[in-house]
């Protein structure tokens, strides 16, 4: 019977703590010049306790997500890196990530490049 309880704890806090660690949690935004978008960078709570191990130095995954003045997402893109998220520039009709990324504005899509730079996703805002 403790077998069966403990197997019924296991199975239900597995998938909770497994839900908390991959929870995004905000670490800055980088605001457009004109004040028009907000890019909002973001990691999961794993990378930040990652991060706080002893004589451990891990670069931390995120995403940059930006939105326009009412809220509304222009697209989400996965940075390998929260440093990456600084090299974002802001440029006629969208923003960019060097070699990681880049938004559209004007004709609504964005585009990144996976891991090891041979395939390019693009995306349509809905």
């Amino acid at each position: 019977m403790q077998r069966i309880l403990g197997l019924i704890v296991i199975l239900v806090l597995m998938p909770l703590l497994g839900s908390y660690l991959h929870a995004p949690v905000e670490e800055f935004r980088l605001h457009s010049p004109d004040g028009r978008y907000t890019a909002i960078v973001t990691s999961s709570r794993f990378w930040q306790l990652a991060s706080l191990l002893p004589e451990q130095r891990f670069e931390q995954r995120g995403y940059v997500q930006i939105n326009n003045h009412d809220g509304k997402s222009l697209g989400r893109i996965p940075i390998p890196s929260l440093s990456r998220a600084q090299d974002l520039q802001w440029i006629a009709h969208g923003a960019r990530i060097k070699e990681v990324g880049a938004w559209n504005f004007e004709d609504g899509f964005y585009a990144y490049w996976n891991d090891d730079q041979t395939f390019v996703h693009t995306e349509q805002v809905n």
